[in-house]
């Protein structure tokens, strides 16, 4: 990574070893943005100058037009976005932090620019210049192995224990024209916004891109045509952790995870058995068992790391049983088995002079496996069976006075909805 002068030495490095603390500050700052540096300090524990550097790191790598720093009392970090004019995730960007060497980032565009043919280590290393003291053939062939690994070059072994060999990849878009080309890049860009994790159609979307501009010379790359709902930065700022953990779920492994609770940080041994996405509110979630065979549910984002500890054990919840328990989860919740699961009545309605239409047709995008039955002029009722009836406050607060809560079993969801609507009024002055 490209290294500036400043005032902390004689070069500030713009690449991070720990993208968690990088993490955490992307985080405070997209989601709140109201954070000073002395917040950071006292209740994050950061240094004063890793708020700086971070910062600056920030700017460098994802530019000034993103932040709102400066406020007429205190430095507030705040990141901008808008949905309807920044439909390219920028925060995707923050990945190109993690720090690789000198020597790791020249040998990577030195192999690819020597490698036209099919060679072996020896051939490589007599076109490429000694980069340090410490090159030698095993550094050279461990990136190689590693670009192998990653799928950017071919590695070749014809015989068993015989000699390896390493090629280019062939150019999969030389094939396709400038218009299929566009074609694929609109595809990837959608479907990397609607399904996840998503990281990597980010970046297909951009080497296509780049592709068609430097190789292709082509003048119409193609803009966005596409604009999302519920699109939710910030999942992106997980996604890292997130390949780990299905990683772990594929092999399965069983993982020991530093989790942030209302306790402070606690060590848990558990066996994840599957990833969730909260689309509504853009949150990951680990579902897990631990050794006394007990479901648990875990933010990723409040994950501060975690290790491998092993391979599972025979566990008494397989996929099916797992799916069973969340089959009807609003969000996240499980089933329980000594409450049941909740009966929610809905009724939907408009005023006089209002068309119906619009209200059914979002209960009927949104509503997930719910019934709609009752439909008149003005109004409908909406009913459904979740595990957990509270985990539905947010959507139906989100109809305001179009929609009434008029059954609910195993809990009185339409009192604990007025309660807080009573609260909310309160906070503002305008009941009293």
């Amino acid at each position: 990574m490209s290294k500036y002068s400043n005032k902390y030495g004689k070069s500030f490095n713009c690449s991070v070893k720990d993208y968690n603390k990088l993490r955490t500050f992307l985080r405070y700052a997209f989601l709140y943005g109201c954070y000073t540096k002395d917040d950071f300090v006292e209740r994050l524990n950061y240094s004063s100058s890793l708020v700086d550097k971070d910062y600056r790191r920030l700017l460098n790598i994802l530019g000034p037009r993103h932040f709102r720093k400066k406020t007429p009392k205190q430095t507030r970090f705040r990141m901008k976005y808008n949905y309807y004019k920044d439909t390219e995730n920028y925060l995707v960007k923050s990945y190109y932090a993690k720090s690789s060497t000198k020597l790791q980032l020249s040998l990577y565009f030195l192999i690819l620019q020597v490698l036209k043919s099919r060679m072996d280590v020896n051939e490589i290393s007599a076109k490429i210049p000694t980069l340090s003291d410490d090159f030698n053939i095993k550094t050279l062939t461990r990136q190689l192995d590693k670009m192998a690994e990653q799928d950017l070059i071919e590695k070749i072994q014809y015989k068993k224990k015989g000699k390896l060999y390493y090629e280019p990849k062939k150019d999969f878009f030389a094939q396709l024209t400038d218009e299929e080309l566009k074609s694929l890049k609109y595809a990837v860009e959608f479907f990397c916004n609607i399904e996840f994790p998503s990281v990597p159609g980010y970046y297909l979307s951009h080497t296509i891109e780049q592709y068609m501009r430097y190789y292709k010379k082509s003048k119409e790359v193609g803009k966005s045509l596409f604009l999302y709902r519920f699109k939710n930065f910030h999942t992106v700022l997980e996604e890292d952790m997130a390949w780990k953990l299905l990683w772990c779920i594929n092999n399965n492994k069983k993982i020991d995870i530093e989790y942030c609770s209302r306790r402070g940080i606690i060590n848990k041994l558990i066996s994840p058995k599957k990833m969730v996405m909260d689309i509504y509110y853009g949150r990951w979630y680990l579902i897990g068992s631990t050794d006394n065979s007990t479901i648990g549910i875990y933010r990723v984002d409040k994950i501060t790391d975690f290790n491998i500890a092993g391979s599972q054990e025979k566990s008494p919840y397989d996929k099916v049983q797992i799916d069973d328990l969340f089959k009807h989860s609003w969000s996240i919740s499980p089933k329980r088995e000594k409450e049941g699961t909740s009966i929610v009545k809905i009724r939907f309605s408009v005023d006089p002079h209002q068309d119906l239409s619009f209200l059914l047709n979002k209960v009927k995008r949104e509503g997930k496996w719910g019934t709609i039955t009752n439909i008149e002029d003005k109004s409908f009722i909406y009913t459904i069976e979740v595990n957990d009836a509270t985990e539905m406050k947010p959507w139906i607060r989100s109809f305001g006075h179009y929609a009434e809560v008029i059954e609910s079993t195993n809990c009185n969801l339409r009192q604990e909805l007025c309660d807080e609507w009573s609260d909310m009024l309160g906070s503002y002055g305008i009941i009293s």
